[in-house]
């Protein structure tokens, strides 16, 4: 039987330090007028909504067109680029999640792969900063929907065209960070894990009622019987 684990990158995977420096370039440069990542709370969010709250935040009326959409995402990535290779922009797997993902690899049926509201551009740029992306590399981006509940059934849908074969909802676990990871998972009738190491802390995460929920992934063994329970009863 298989098993689908689909991870969230930011807060869930890993964390960046000054990665504002390298969005808020990207929003001048494309659209001629300043704009602070860090005036909004963006967790659980896609980029192209975040992008929408950061405009509404500064009172900026711009409607987006499909070209400066993917101009900003060319800025975006060239942006982050050229931070982290000169060091202001730095990001780091999460503890224990490098140890979670190799130990899951090996696991016969169990595929892992990626439900994140970061450009699919930018989103593969952090995995390789951080050395994950051997890792998780089939799922779906903010780039495919603004609409983060779209999220997961695009990535089943491309993890069953690369296996050949369907995957039932039940046998997907959404991972995250954000009560949004677990909004998206149920309206898609998925499983859901949520973990303490982002924005919200392991007791309010708990209480929102997910399929389970630990403080952080730093004892894998645990880890891997948690995150299986979920789906396999």
């Amino acid at each position: 039987m298989q098993v689908l684990i689909l991870f969230d990158l930011d807060g869930t995977v890993l964390r960046s330090h000054n990665g504002f420096i390298p969005f808020n370039q990207a929003i001048e440069k494309t659209f001629g007028v300043p704009g602070d990542i860090r005036s909004v709370i963006p967790d659980g969010n896609t980029d192209p909504v975040i992008l929408e709250e950061i405009f509404a935040t500064a009172n900026v009326d711009l409607e987006i067109t499909a070209d400066q959409w993917a101009a900003f995402a060319v800025n975006l990535h060239k942006s982050y680029s050229e931070n982290i290779q000169e060091g202001r922009t730095r990001f780091h797997s999460l503890p224990g999640v490098r140890e979670l993902l190799r130990e899951l690899e090996a696991k016969e049926g169990v595929y892992q792969g990626i439900v994140t509201g970061n450009l699919e551009i930018t989103g593969k740029l952090k995995l390789e900063a951080v050395g994950l992306s051997e890792y998780l590399s089939i799922g779906a981006f903010g780039s495919d929907s603004p609409n983060r509940p779209d999220l997961p059934v695009i990535a089943r849908e491309r993890w069953e065209q690369a296996l050949g074969e369907p995957i039932p909802a039940e046998r997907c676990l959404i991972v995250g960070d954000t009560p949004k990871d677990l909004e998206a998972a149920r309206r898609n009738q998925m499983k859901c894990l949520l973990v303490g190491t982002g924005r919200y802390p392991f007791e309010e995460l708990y209480l929102l009622g997910p399929d389970g929920c630990v403080s952080d992934f730093t004892d894998t063994e645990a880890a891997v019987e948690t995150l299986l329970s979920c789906v396999i009863s």
